[in-house]
């Protein structure tokens, strides 16, 4: 075969099996505990591997591997802070790329990612995470992104917490949250509601829930609640009959507040302030009817 050199010039050519092949051959080799040149010892469970896969795939094995750490050199290593299964899950990733994230595994994988630096792993967990926002469960895994650092998955969850305050109210991770991370919910502009009903129902609802340890926050998140968008109905009829707000001054006063906005509507504009702000659901709603 002639091979026109002078009309061709020289090409590089990438295949896309390469990467891939490699990746299976040194599983078959891990498998098969050959030129494993380290065993992980996690929870009295050994695994086999390879340092330069792991150190290749790892900031975490790479530093341990070519630093001057204890580590260097040792045939084992034992592997803190995770569980067997979840090594096991992780090790499978380093080598076949590929991480089965479920429910059940999710709250170890993530910090077990997180400790050893497997960046794939952590956004798969992130990514599944987030596929499962839920009013039930929204604000537990914003704390949780936020303890590890997941700053897309923590926004997504404040978003979807959010669009859907209504409903994340109802459920216990609301109640049971502390009176800072309430305020910081309910004072939030972007609060998606119809009206400022479920708000105030909600901070009365928390309060309700250990009232004895509570009953001291309401006149300071009330303070959070923009009552002057309320109906005056909903101020006569709700609010005024609630024995919580009627024990309270500085609760009467912002209940008074309120009232003032709706009955003298020429002082409506020296009254502006964050009280009065219509949040993003509200926007399109009059709240003087």
């Amino acid at each position: 075969m002639r091979v026109p050199g002078a009309m061709a010039p020289p090409k590089d050519i990438m295949t896309n099996s390469h990467a891939k092949s490699i990746l299976n051959a040194m599983n078959a080799l891990r498998k098969s505990n050959t030129l494993c040149d380290v065993t992980l010892r996690v929870e009295h469970k050994d695994f086999p591997a390879h340092r330069i896969v792991l150190a290749a795939c790892s900031d975490y094995f790479c530093a341990m591997f070519t630093s001057e750490l204890s580590e260097k050199d040792k045939p084992y290593v034992d592997i803190q802070g995770l569980t067997a299964s979840t090594m096991e899950i992780l090790l499978d990733f380093v080598y076949t790329e590929t991480v089965h994230v479920t429910v059940e595994n999710v709250q170890e994988l993530l910090p077990a990612a997180c400790l050893l630096q497997l960046k794939g792993v952590k956004q798969a967990c992130c990514e599944f995470l987030e596929s499962q926002l839920d009013p039930s469960n929204c604000l537990g895994i914003r704390d949780f992104a936020e303890t590890h650092n997941c700053v897309d998955l923590m926004q997504a969850a404040e978003v979807f917490s959010q669009k859907h305050f209504p409903e994340v109210v109802q459920h216990e991770e609301f109640i049971l949250l502390n009176q800072e991370e309430v305020e910081k919910l309910i004072k939030c502009d972007e609060i998606q509601v119809d009206s400022e009903e479920p708000v105030f129902e909600a901070v009365i609802n928390w309060v309700k829930h250990s009232k004895k340890e509570r009953e001291a926050s309401l006149p300071e998140l009330l303070q959070y609640v923009r009552m002057p968008l309320l109906t005056p109905r909903y101020i006569t009829d709700v609010i005024d009959t609630e024995p919580f707000i009627r024990c309270s001054l500085q609760c009467r006063d912002l209940v008074d507040e309120a009232k003032k906005f709706h009955l003298r509507p020429e002082l409506r504009s020296q009254m502006q302030g964050p009280r009065t702000r219509a949040r993003l659901g509200e926007a399109c709603r009059d709240p003087h009817l």
